[in-house]
Order: C-alpha cells, then sequence, then structure tokens
C-alpha cells in the first residue's frame, strides 16, 4: 500500500547520527519543518490565527548528543500522497545524517503519540561501561541518585527505570528504559549513577557514545 488513508495521518521513523546528533530538540523541529516544505509535503497546520505551526508531533524529545536509529514522528497530512516517493524527496531534503528509515500510517486514537510512548532501546558505548553497569545494578539493588530542577532536588530510582538488560560488554552496555511520562529513564542521571557507584571515570561518562536504538509505543491503547 503505497497512499495513506483515514485521517490522512502517517507515522515515520527517523534515524540521525554523526553531527546531527548534537542537534537539540527544538532546533531539530526547525529542521524536519523546512525539510517537508523543501520536499513539497501537504502538511496541515494549526488554526491558532496568531502563531500556526504544521502539525508534527515527535514521540520522545531527543537529547543533544544523542543517536537515535527509529525514532517516530507523526505527520497530519491535508491530503493523500504517494508515500513511498514522497519519502525519497523528503530525505534528500535532509542534512546528511538524518534520513526516514520506515513508515506506518497513524493508528485510529484520539491519544498524542507522545502518551503513546512506554519505553527505548539504548546502547551505550565507554570504555569499561560493562563493569559499572554490572557493580552499579548487581544484585537487583535499589539505585537512587540526586536531581535538581528549578532549585528543587528530589531523589530519583533510576534502577526502576531499567526494564531490562539485553547485553553488557566491557565497552557497551544496552538495555531497555522507560520512556515518556511513565517512569522515564535520564540517561544523563544514569552515567551519573554508573560514575558514583560503578567507578566509570567522569571523562568516559561525559565521552560516552549514546545510541537511541528503538522507541517503543503502546498503539492497542
Amino acid at each position: 500500500m503505497t497512499e495513506n488513508s483515514g485521517e490522512n495521518r502517517l507515522i515515520l521513523y527517523f534515524a540521525r547520527h554523526g553531527a546531527t546528533a548534537w542537534i537539540a530538540h527544538l532546533d531539530n523541529m526547525r529542521l524536519f519543518e523546512r525539510a517537508f516544505n523543501r520536499a513539497g509535503w501537504p502538511i496541515a497546520w494549526t488554526e491558532d490565527a496568531f502563531n500556526p505551526r504544521p502539525i508534527l508531533v515527535f514521540g520522545l524529545p531527543v537529547g543533544v548528543g544523542i543517536e537515535t536509529r527509529r525514532d517516530p514522528v507523526e505527520v497530519t497530512l491535508k491530503n493523500r500522497i504517494d508515500v513511498e516517493p514522497m519519502i525519497l524527496c523528503l530525505n534528500r531534503s535532509f542534512p546528511q545524517g538524518i534520513e526516514i528509515v520506515h513508515w506506518e500510517e497513524a493508528p485510529n486514537t484520539k491519544r498524542s503519540l507522545m502518551s503513546l510512548v512506554k519505553a527505548a532501546d539504548y546502547r551505550i558505548e565507554a570504555p569499561m561501561i560493562g563493569p559499572a553497569y554490572s557493580l552499579t545494578f548487581g544484585g537487583g539493588r535499589r539505585v537512587v541518585v540526586p536531581w535538581t530542577r528549578k532549585g528543587k532536588t528530589r531523589e530519583i530510582d533510576i534502577s526502576s527505570r531499567i526494564f531490562e538488560t539485553y547485553n553488557i560488554d566491557n565497552d557497551s552496555i544496552e538495555f531497555k528504559g522507560g520512556a515518556g511520562s511513565d517512569l522515564h529513564l535520564r540517561i544523563d542521571l544514569l552515567l551519573d549513577a554508573l560514575v558514583c557507584d560503578g567507578k566509570l571515570s567522569p571523562e568516559d561518562a561525559l565521552g560516552a557514545r549514546i545510541v537511541r536504538k528503538r522507541v517503543h509505543c503502546d498503539f492497542m491503547s
């Protein structure tokens, strides 16, 4: 099937790597808006009279320095399109390092894409991060780190936000962590825990390569 139907909504999955991983989320949104415009996509706009915006919804904001492999963004269209050739045009409109790798029709739900995000798969690479991860979370113990926001500090239970560990090597770890509104796992706090409890060097934590391999959405809700 090459044309979308129903409410004219699509979910596109994008990858970014290299220098584009250092684009901040708001700049990333503007980059997508310009790329859709250059590629001739019939994007629907909000009806706000003072500040109309293209109707694009990113499932999960991407932090600075994080690569992605399959992050979802929902786009609402004014009319049907032949999707495959339009994606080719869109990929040519992106800077090197960003591309659409998959697409599907949006589910028939009134819930926003962001509310459907439940978890994300990550791979983090840094020297000796595997032993640091095992030392920090070994034995299933509770790991708590402080988080300060707007002048207020509270304790965050990191261990409860790691749902599954896929693989541990000396210089890499792969796991599923909470994402979205429920039990969201902040990768910076995870790295803080690995430095504090796992003896990972602060320099290696700062230089870690972070790849979000997949975002898990509950489309059945």
